[in-house]
């Protein structure tokens, strides 16, 4: 034990693991950036741009997802969130000088995302760079119309929290019917670092049993819905898979019986659930019972359980405990360092000069 503790601090300064920075780093964000954000979101609510994209590849694209869903949410524009090379395949025709382009990328130098910069830059849309700020100078810092830039390796929450303030904001300065709870949710923005700070320290122990009863696990599902797909999507086709090393599929809670469950005739897998406090929270719930009676084993995450946010903030809640799972299942696994990929970040399939990831 006293060694897994030795690991453990040493995986606290790693940059994978955020959670034990975040309450800080997101309170510096909050009062660094809020402004500008919501100075963007004026523009747009003045008829600047009528469509908004939100793009990224990877984890940078989980968390542009939740940027489409809180535009429909809130109204004021037409929202789409697609990955990087998707924006450029696709080629929207309404992409141009009326469209304003929000692209993630912790490094500023990922060749997908930089690609898809310079294309909705060539077709005159206003681009916005969501990119850490010790990552410049990079490409997109230097191309983008305009920065966003964090001092954090939060890389999830800190662009996440970028798009929750901009589509809230808009929302209200367009009179959204329901800019009451767009005001709500952004009241409790404000207080989260500090929810987050307690859910952290409230996680440790439960994660290490948890990490300890899937130690066998070759395959991981993670399932969810509504405002928690990003996070789903995350953790099971990136960091699931990049960092435990095991297989990673992620499954939308409604889609579940549409063909996945058909899987338990000949197996049992192991699901992670995270659970909502949204409109979608029934039917995870009605997907993780029938998961479990046909004889899956099953963690579930459940964002009910934690100090109450918002339901369009639980994926900020939820990523911490997914985290600690992670850590200490990398860790009872052998492996130690949990910066270091096998292909990623060694220019594995990249192209071009300016790129740096994968």
């Amino acid at each position: 034990m006293a060694l897994l503790d030795t690991l453990v601090d040493q995986a606290i300064a790693s940059e994978l693991f955020t959670a034990p920075r975040i309450e800080a780093d997101l309170g510096v964000f909050l009062r660094e950036q809020t402004a500008a954000i919501k100075a963007l979101a004026r523009r747009a609510s003045e008829g600047e741009w009528d469509r908004v994209y939100f793009v990224g590849s990877g984890g940078s694209f989980a968390n542009m997802t939740s940027g489409q869903l809180l535009v429909d949410r809130y109204g004021g524009m037409v929202g789409e969130a697609l990955t990087s090379y998707e924006l450029m395949w696709r080629d929207p025709v309404d992409l141009g000088p009326r469209s304003l382009v929000f692209l993630a990328s912790y490094s500023g130098a990922t060749e997908d995302t930089l690609a898809a910069l310079r294309h909705a830059s060539a077709k005159g849309a206003t681009t916005v760079a969501l990119i850490r700020r010790r990552a410049l100078p990079s490409p997109m810092a230097r191309e983008a119309g305009i920065v966003i830039d964090y001092d954090s390796t939060a890389l999830y929450d800190m662009p996440l929290a970028a798009v929750t303030i901009f589509a809230a904001e808009l929302g209200i300065l367009s009179g959204s019917p329901r800019a009451d709870d767009a005001r709500a949710l952004l009241a409790d923005l404000g207080r989260l670092p500090g929810v987050l700070g307690e859910v952290f320290r409230a996680s440790r122990e439960p994660a290490l049993a948890q990490a300890q009863r899937f130690l066998s696990a070759t395959t991981l599902y993670c399932v969810g819905a509504g405002p928690l797909w990003g996070l789903a999507y995350k953790f099971a086709l990136t960091v699931f898979m990049e960092n435990i090393r095991v297989n990673g599929s992620f499954v939308e809670s409604g889609e579940f019986r549409h063909g996945p469950i058909e899987a338990f005739e000949r197996q049992r897998p192991d699901m992670v659930f995270v659970v909502g406090t949204d409109e979608s929270r029934s039917m995870t719930q009605r997907s993780l019972a029938l998961a479990e009676q046909a004889g899956a084993r099953t963690l579930v995450l459940d964002a009910a359980a934690y100090p109450a946010v918002h339901p369009q903030l639980t994926p900020f809640v939820l990523l911490i405990p997914l985290q600690w799972f992670t850590v200490f299942s990398a860790l009872l696994r052998g492996i130690t360092d949990l910066d270091e990929r096998v292909f990623m970040g060694h220019r594995i399939l990249a192209e071009g000069p300016d790129a740096t990831w994968p």
